[in-house]
C-alpha cells in the first residue's frame, strides 16, 4: 500500500471543499432510492417515497465529504458518513435511520471510513516520521449501540539500523483480543522487510523505499509472539528503518 496515500486523499478532498456532491441511495431501507446532498455547510436526504426533506447536519464549517454504505449493523440498510476536517485532520461521523429520523450512531471517528477486503472496517490516524508520514489504519467496532474507535491497548515504535550483509529481528508479544497493525518506513532503498508467526509462518513480505511503506495486520484471539525483520544479507549498505506497532482491543 502506498504510504503517502492519506496526504493524496487530504490534497484532493482539500480541493473539493465548497462544492455539492449528491448521492441516489436508500438510507431509509424501503427500497426506494432516496436523495442524499451536501451543500457547503450542510447534509440533507430527501425521501424518494414521501419526498419529506431531512436535514442531517446544518452549520458545519468544516464539513469535507460524504459517503454511503452499511457501516453499522444495528440500523438496517445504509447509514452516512459525514467526513470533516476541522484541523488538518479527518473525523467521521456517521448517521443511520432509526424510527423515522436520522440518528448520530457513531463517536467521531479516526480518518476516513473503509472496508477491508473481508469486510472490517477502519478508520485511521496519521504519523510523522522525519521526512516519511505513514498512515496507521484504525479499527471501528461496535460497543453498546454504538460505533467506535477501537481502544489501543498498546503503542509502540522504534527506529533501529540494520547492517551491511545482516539480517535483524524485532520480537514482540500480541495480547489476546487484539487486532495489531505493523507498519515501516525507511527513506533508504530496496528494504527487504517481513512478518513471521511464532510458528515461522510468514504473515507478509515486501520491498519498501521512500514512497512504499509496509503495512502488516494480525488478529490474535490468544497471545503469542511475531517478529518484524529486516532481511539486508544482500546489501553492502546499512539500512535505517522505522517502525510503528499499535494493538487495539478487537473482540
Amino acid at each position: 500500500m502506498h504510504k503517502y496515500t492519506g496526504v493524496i486523499v487530504l490534497s484532493c478532498i482539500m480541493c473539493s471543499l465548497g462544492l455539492g456532491k449528491t448521492i441516489q441511495v436508500d438510507v431509509t431501507n424501503d427500497g426506494v432510492a432516496d436523495i442524499v446532498k451536501m451543500g457547503l455547510k450542510i447534509v440533507t436526504v430527501q425521501d424518494g417515497v414521501s419526498s419529506k426533506l431531512h436535514t442531517i447536519v446544518a452549520g458545519l464549517e468544516s464539513l469535507a465529504d460524504i459517503s454511503v454504505d452499511d457501516y453499522f449493523s444495528r440500523t438496517k440498510g445504509n447509514e452516512i458518513a459525514i467526513l470533516m476536517l476541522p484541523e488538518e485532520s479527518f473525523l467521521t461521523e456517521v448517521y443511520g435511520y432509526r424510527n423515522n429520523r436520522f440518528v448520530k450512531v457513531s463517536e467521531i471517528l479516526p480518518g476516513e471510513l473503509s472496508f477491508d477486503e473481508e469486510r472490517r472496517l477502519f478508520g485511521y490516524a496519521m504519523h510523522a516520521w522525519d521526512r516519511n508520514e505513514v498512515m496507521t489504519y484504525w479499527p471501528i467496532i461496535e460497543d453498546e449501540g454504538y460505533m467506535k474507535a477501537a481502544p489501543i491497548v498498546q503503542s509502540a515504535e522504534t527506529t533501529f539500523v540494520v547492517a551491511a550483509r545482516r539480517t535483524k529481528e524485532l520480537p514482540f508479544v500480541l495480547q489476546d483480543g487484539t487486532l495489531t497493525m505493523c507498519v515501516a518506513a525507511t527513506l533508504d532503498t530496496n528494504v527487504i522487510v517481513f512478518l513471521t508467526d511464532e510458528d515461522g509462518t510468514l504473515i507478509k513480505q515486501t520491498t519498501i523505499d521512500p514512497r512504499t511503506g509496509f503495512y502488516g495486520r494480525v488478529i490474535a484471539e490468544q497471545a503469542k509472539t511475531i517478529t518484524f525483520a529486516v532481511d539486508n544479507s544482500q546489501s553492502a549498505d546499512p539500512k535505517t528503518i522505522q517502525v510503528i506497532i499499535k494493538q487495539y482491543a478487537y473482540r
